[in-house]
This record gives C-alpha cells, sequence and structure tokens, in this order.
C-alpha cells in the first residue's frame, strides 16, 4: 500500500513540475547566447567599426595615425598607441568617436617619446 501511495504522490509530483520545466526550457532557449552564426555577426560588425574608424583617422587632417591600433569589442572603440603630440590624442579621439557614432570610445593613446 505504501508502495502505491508513493507511486501516485511521484506521479503527481512529476506532472505538477513537468509543465514548469517546460515553461523554463522554453524561456531559457529565448534568453540563450547567440549561436555561432551570431558570434559571426557580431565579429563582422565589430570588424566593419574597425574599419570606418580606420578610414576616419588615416583621412584626418593633421593626425599621424600610424601608431594608432583600434581595437572593437562589445560595442567599444579602443584606441591604443603613440601619437606624435598631444593635440593629437584629442584629434584621434574627436574622429573615431564620430566614425563610432553610438559606439562608446576608450582613448589610450600616449605621447611618442622623442627618438622612438
Amino acid at each position: 500500500m505504501q508502495v502505491l501511495k508513493f507511486a501516485v504522490t511521484t506521479a503527481a509530483a512529476a506532472l505538477i513540475a513537468f509543465p514548469a520545466f517546460a515553461q523554463n526550457a522554453s524561456d531559457t532557449a529565448s534568453t540563450a547566447p547567440p549561436a555561432a552564426s551570431g558570434k559571426k555577426a557580431v565579429r563582422a560588425q565589430n570588424h566593419q567599426i574597425e574599419k570606418t574608424v580606420r578610414r576616419a583617422l588615416t583621412k584626418t587632417k593633421g593626425l599621424d595615425s600610424s601608431g594608432i591600433t583600434i581595437l572593437v569589442k562589445h560595442n567599444v572603440v579602443t584606441l591604443d598607441g603613440t601619437v606624435p603630440d598631444e593635440s593629437q590624442i584629442a584629434l584621434a579621439e574627436s574622429s573615431a568617436k564620430d566614425a563610432a557614432q553610438s559606439n562608446k570610445v576608450t582613448n589610450n593613446l600616449t605621447v611618442r617619446e622623442v627618438g622612438n
């Protein structure tokens, strides 16, 4: 008798829990990270932003962009490297912000030491 009662209780618990599990599984599926094709799309978008910023920096009058490295990750554009003088740091950042549009720009540029 106790075995039958245990079996009925277990079956009832399973029936009650199953719809909740199914609902949670569908919720999880909709919030899961993007698949491999999503990663490719993000990489392609980051690459396109990088190209746009690079093009803007090279076209900016009075800016020596040869020592500037551009990294785009998680919609943040990071400028690394060196420029010949202090005024070019602000010029590079301004140009990158214009080109990057709504993306954040982090400026890690430094002034190149004389002789290097």
